[in-house]
């Protein structure tokens, strides 16, 4: 008899994958959450240039304004699985 695959937990689940328009909401809802002062520190980027994401996004040509009208619930279950991942990078509480 063959054995059942095994069940997929949260542990388990693969993990995101690469759409920018995720990478972009998760990069940019992570700044909504955790700035200080309007900017996130802990991203390296950010502490290099001097400047927050949504900076940087204006600089490439997205309006940020309208990403995430609905903070978490506008991101997709790949674009949660990036904010989580950033989350852990950042050193941030989930």
């Amino acid at each position: 008899m063959g054995t059942k695959p095994p069940h997929q937990t949260r542990q388990t689940m693969p993990g995101p994958i690469f759409n920018k328009k995720d990478i972009i909401k998760a990069h940019y809802l992570i700044e909504v959450h955790w700035n200080r002062s309007g900017w996130l520190p802990e991203r390296p980027s950010n502490s290099r240039r001097k400047e927050a994401t949504h900076v940087q996004l204006h600089r490439m040509g997205i309006k940020y304004q309208d990403l995430c009208p609905n903070g978490w619930k506008s991101l997709s279950r790949n674009g949660k699985k990036i904010y989580k991942l950033l989350e852990k990078r950042y050193g941030f509480p989930s």
